[in-house]
C-alpha cells in the first residue's frame, strides 16, 4: 500500500469513526445506555476501534472528539449525573488520555503479543478499563463536591454499580474490537 493511499485510508477510519462518535453520543439510549440505575457507555467501541487503525494521532482526534461531545451533551441535559460532566476535567481530559493509552499501549504490545485478536483484546481492555478508572477519579477530585456522600450505603450503591457498569463496559470492548480490528486487517491485506 502507498504512502498517499495509507494516509486515505487513515482520514477515511477517522471521519467515519468521528460520525460515529456523534451519531452514538446525541442519539438516546445508542452510545449511553441507560437503564434505571445503570449508564452503559459504549461509545468506547468505535474509538478504540479508529486508535487501533489509526494510531497515536488517531488516538489524540478520537479521544478530543469523544470528550468533546461527552461534554457538550451534558451541557444540554441538566440531570444531576450530567452535572458532573459539564466539568471538562472530567468529561473531556480522561478521554484524550484514554485515547492517548490505548494508542500507545497497542504500540507497545505489538512486539510482545504477536496474535492479533488477543492483543486487540486486551488493549481494548485496557481502553475500557483505563476510561473508567480516570472518568471515575476526575469524578472524584473535581466534581465530587455536592454530589458524592461517602457514607456506607452510598458507597456500596456506587461500588455495586460501578463494577457492574465497568465490567460490562471492558467485557463488550474484549469481544467485540477484536471481532472488528481482525475483519478491517483482512480488508487491508486484499488491497
Amino acid at each position: 500500500m502507498t504512502r498517499r493511499r495509507q494516509q486515505l485510508e487513515q482520514l477515511t477510519i477517522l471521519g467515519l469513526m468521528i460520525a460515529m462518535i456523534l451519531i452514538m453520543t446525541y442519539i438516546p439510549n445508542l452510545g449511553y445506555i441507560q437503564t434505571g440505575i445503570l449508564s452503559v457507555t459504549i461509545i468506547h467501541l468505535p474509538v478504540i476501534i479508529g486508535i487501533l487503525a489509526t494510531g497515536p494521532l488517531g488516538g489524540l482526534v478520537l479521544g478530543t472528539t469523544w470528550g468533546l461531545t461527552s461534554w457538550h451533551y451534558a451541557t444540554t441535559l441538566g440531570t444531576a449525573e450530567a452535572a458532573i460532566f459539564v466539568n471538562p476535567m472530567v468529561s473531556i481530559v480522561p478521554r484524550i488520555l484514554v485515547g492517548l493509552i490505548v494508542a500507545y499501549s497497542a504500540l507497545g504490545l505489538r512486539k510482545l503479543i504477536k496474535p492479533k485478536p488477543l492483543r486487540y483484546g486486551i488493549v481494548a481492555g485496557l481502553g475500557a478499563l483505563s476510561n473508567t478508572v480516570l472518568v471515575l477519579s476526575a469524578i472524584f477530585a473535581f466534581a465530587s463536591a455536592g454530589l458524592v456522600t461517602f457514607n456506607q450505603a452510598v458507597s456500596f450503591i456506587l461500588a455495586f454499580v460501578i463494577s457492574v457498569n465497568g465490567s460490562l463496559e471492558i467485557l463488550s470492548a474484549v469481544i467485540l474490537v477484536p471481532i472488528v480490528m481482525v475483519a478491517i486487517d483482512k480488508v487491508r491485506t486484499r488491497s
